[in-house]
């Protein structure tokens, strides 16, 4: 090669370096400018409207869910991001099968029982209407090698009433302290119900109340679970077995003299709703970046409304302000390489159930789904730390190692938080890696990110509010996930994904 050759080449090799240089330099300048439209402001703003009680805690498939929903829509459109429900709307809506069991009604005699005061109930029963039912009183409803509660009684077609535990100086085998065990027996004798009397009601009521009260759900049909049949199971209060039974400690086993009516039509099927917004990208449109928060929570606990400030109206929030700040890229001739769907979801706190349905039936196909970023709780600081400059990071070294470095240089060069990996350990008890919306990706193989700030006092109860919401977190870490959603939609390569060992 001759000399003006090598000239020539080493210029063009300089030029193209310098070129590569300046293209990096332009899409920092840029992503700063864009980071800089997501503010304390405007996330305040939105999460006054969202987690105030004209909301009801934006319970799946109820009221306050559906107004949040438009808010999230009209917002959506309003910055110019396109319908993500196949150009058509901004609504994926998915059918939910729900329980509830605030719908039970029960007489004893002429005496109507009340939910949570006299009883509450366990199990999984379909629909039922049962009248003039007699009640028979078995002790403690067990069976043993020479002992019997069952022995000598009429128990087909009956509902039974049974002490919680066990009697005292008899060998019985089996678990008989699980209540799955008295109720088979009851059903393997023809029994058309159980109440069992439990001890402490009044302060099991208390501890569980926020799980028995609110509606049970479950996509649709799902394993045709709904359909399943078996004997109601109830739990009753001492009082109420005294009160309207006459039971104490010296009742015999056998038929008592009122009758029972049974009305548990307690299932439905109800619509809820996914949120999607989307901004399509440049020349890899075809790959996706998905966005996700769930703004569903819990409605109310004893007849107070649980806002969910941070449960999760924290990342609620925050995705509206990253759609904001990628319109207004968008706008200004900048949009991204890879296109970005923004999705709110519903159904979490039921179980996952927006992004199980979504990744079931998805609007852009999984295999070009390049990551999903899950934002969820980021508006407090737990007991764990002293200060608010960390954020809990879950899943990004398990699927793709790229996303792991992209997300480490991410923070080091921009927002330089402490990035906890606690609850990133395989062996973490609390399992949060499985417990929010990113899972149902993870699943499919797609590269995730959870980003987390911990739990708190105030989680899943009606004191979760507005004001207790650390904003200057809340921004600081919607703008890390924003600049780790522009590097990776306008990066170069897709990400890598980790071989898994057999």
């Amino acid at each position: 090669m001759t000399k003006i050759a090598l000239v020539f080449l080493f210029a063009f090799l300089l030029l193209g370096c310098t070129t590569k240089k300046k293209i990096t330099a332009q899409n920092n300048n840029q992503a700063d400018a864009y980071a800089k439209t997501i503010t304390q402001k405007d996330l305040k703003k939105h999460l006054t409207v969202l987690a105030s009680d004209e909301y009801e805690g934006r319970e799946t498939a109820m009221p306050g869910q559906k107004k949040a929903a438009k808010y999230i829509a009209d917002y959506f459109q309003s910055i110019g991001l396109k319908k993500g429900y196949y150009d058509t709307s901004y609504f994926q809506k998915f059918p939910v099968d729900v329980k509830d069991p605030s719908k039970v009604s029960i007489t004893i005699g002429t005496d109507s029982l009340v939910f949570l005061d006299d009883f509450y109930y366990l199990g999984n029963f379909a629909d039922t209407n049962l009248k003039d039912l007699e009640i028979v009183y078995l002790g403690y409803g067990v069976i043993g090698e020479n002992y019997s509660d069952y022995e000598g009684i009429d128990t087909k077609g009956k509902v039974l009433i049974v002490q919680q535990g066990l009697p005292q100086g008899i060998e019985l085998k089996g678990d008989w302290n699980n209540w799955r065990k008295k109720l088979k027996v009851a059903e393997d004798h023809g029994a058309v119900a159980l109440f069992t009397i439990q001890k402490d009601f009044d302060d099991r009521v208390e501890r569980i109340r926020s799980y028995i009260q609110n509606p049970r759900m479950q996509l649709h049909n799902k394993g045709n679970r709904s359909k399943i049949k078996s004997t109601p199971n109830f739990i009753l209060s001492p009082r109420t077995a005294s009160t309207y039974l006459g039971i104490n400690k010296e009742t015999k086993n056998g038929k008592l003299t009122p009758k029972m009516n049974l009305n548990l039509a307690i299932n439905q099927t109800l619509e809820s709703d996914n949120v999607l917004g989307f901004i399509e990208g440049t020349d890899k449109k075809d790959e996706i970046v998905i966005l996700t928060a769930h703004y569903d929570h819990l409605g109310y606990d004893a007849g107070e409304i649980c806002n969910g400030a941070d449960d999760d109206g924290s990342g609620t929030v925050a995705v509206l302000e990253l759609a904001q700040a990628f319109a207004e890229a968008k706008k200004a001739g900048n949009a991204p390489r890879r296109s970005i769907l923004f999705m709110t979801v519903s159904g979490e706190e039921k179980g996952l159930l927006g992004s199980e349905y979504y990744t079931n039936n998805p609007v852009f196909p999984l295999q070009n789904t390049v990551v999903d970023l899950n934002i969820d709780m980021i508006g407090r600081v737990d007991d764990k730390h002293t200060d608010n400059n960390y954020i809990y990071l879950i899943g990004s070294d398990k699927i793709s190692s790229d996303l792991h470095q992209i997300s480490e240089k991410v923070n080091n060069e921009k927002i330089h938080f402490e990035l906890d990996y606690t609850y990133n350990d395989e062996d973490d008890p609390n399992r949060f890696y499985y417990r929010s919306d990113h899972y149902n990706f993870a699943k499919n193989d797609i590269p995730v990110i959870f980003y987390f700030s911990g739990t708190h006092e105030d989680y899943h109860k009606p004191t979760d509010d507005v004001e207790k919401i650390d904003f200057e977190k809340l921004e600081k870490t919607a703008k890390l996930v924003f600049y780790t959603a522009w590097e990776i939609a306008n990066r170069e390569n897709n990400l890598n994904r980790i071989t898994k060992k057999d």
